[in-house]
């Protein structure tokens, strides 16, 4: 008899990825005053004190849920820094964009805030490096909206909007793998291209 294979246990560093991940969606939901240390141990299924012990804070907690998003977000422009912007650059980050936001429900929570909020408790303005280098894959600039055309800008922002709509959305209808080509698909049409995306695998 063949026994299944057994699931690998999550390691530290997973796990903290994931509460991070948790954090970071309920920052982008309630801000930082109310989000609770109770709140992110409820939704993560671990104790208040099991998320204390990795993270002794939730000042600790907080700082660390937003370093993770910036950290993430600039691992995606890495790998289109040196493309050259046009159609394989743009395809290249809403790629990194889409798989990110599929496998980061938080992530995708707390990227889209980086444009929406304007919380008293300064979320919005902790999050202005986020928003820099999402506009930088696209080869915008946050200091400086006139350097691109008003289609443009429309354009990359329908785009990131529906990723981040569709990415949040996805969980009833489809499994990450069988979605994410249908995501591409709308973010393409969105940023003004036809035909199918360079690049783009399943």
């Amino acid at each position: 008899m063949i026994r299944p294979a057994r699931r690998a246990r999550p390691s530290a560093e997973e796990i903290n990825g994931e509460v991070l991940d948790i954090t970071a969606g309920l920052i982008a939901r309630r801000g930082v005053k109310d989000t609770a240390v109770q709140a992110v141990a409820d939704q993560a299924g671990y104790s208040k004190a099991g998320i204390l012990a990795r993270f002794t804070s939730k000042e600790q907690l907080v700082e660390a849920a937003l370093a993770q998003c910036t950290a993430q977000t600039d691992t995606v422009l890495e790998t289109v820094r040196q493309m050259p912007l046009g159609p394989d650059r743009d395809a290249a980050a809403l790629a990194g964009i889409t798989d990110l936001a599929l496998a980061r429900p938080g992530w995708a929570e707390l990227a889209l805030a980086a444009f929406t909020l304007r919380r008293g408790d300064d979320v919005g303005e902790r999050l202005v490096p986020v928003a820099a280098i999402l506009l930088e894959l696209f080869g915008l600039h946050l200091g400086d909206p006139a350097a691109a055309s008003l289609d443009r800008r429309a354009r990359v922002s329908g785009a990131f909007g529906a990723i981040m709509m569709l990415a949040l959305t996805y969980e009833d209808d489809a499994s990450a793998t069988e979605a994410r080509p249908y995501v591409l698909r709308v973010a393409w049409d969105a940023i003004g291209y036809g035909g199918d995306v360079p690049g783009m695998v399943g």
